[in-house]
């Protein structure tokens, strides 16, 4: 299913059933690293499929590189209100929350059967330079992104076009409108 994209129906894969942590489970999550927690949270889901010290490392490895020794610190704004802060990625987008584990992943597995595989996206930003700063450099894995030309911020054109890495392909589109004029 990792490498499925969308479901047969042309939705989301979602679990049969919904693994659940007990209050024993959970208490000892407290005072862990969040690579640590988020490899305990979500090991149920695999199902066996890759064995648990190779996950916990893709884990580690998918979070290591975030600005924030927490990853996802929480911030008190009041006696009632948390905040967590889902921007110290390597993109500063939240995407990279889920993204940077997808690179590791797709990479264990892809080695696993001896494939590789294209991705092919579209963004309009920060969706794009997540996707290329998660399977940058990854040996089993061409990415091509297209973005509208002209039509993102700055700072999101530079990170997805200063990639040199080989396996990295990013492409501006032009709005078909434009197009149309010049023709």
């Amino acid at each position: 299913m990792l490498l499925a994209g969308l479901a047969r129906d042309g939705g989301l894969y979602v679990p049969e059933e919904w693994p659940l942590l007990s209050a024993g489970e959970l208490r000892g999550l407290v005072g862990l690293e969040y690579a640590d927690i988020a490899t305990r949270v979500m090991r149920p889901f695999l199902g066996g499929r890759i064995e648990d010290d190779a996950f916990a490392r893709i884990v580690r490895e998918a979070y290591g590189a975030f600005g924030h020794t927490a990853v996802a610190p929480l911030k008190q704004l009041d006696g009632r209100t948390w905040l967590m802060e889902l921007f110290h990625g390597p993109t500063l987008a939240f995407k990279d929350m889920a993204l940077q584990l997808l690179g590791p992943l797709y990479e264990h597995v892809l080695a696993k059967r001896g494939t590789r595989v294209t991705i092919v996206g579209a963004t309009s930003g920060d969706t794009g330079s997540a996707a290329i700063e998660a399977f940058r450099d990854r040996a089993a894995v061409d990415i091509f992104i297209l973005h509208p030309l002209g039509r993102v911020s700055e700072v999101q054109r530079r990170q997805m076009t200063t990639v040199l890495s080989a396996n990295v392909f990013n492409i501006a589109v032009e709005a078909a409108s434009t197009i149309a004029r010049t023709c």
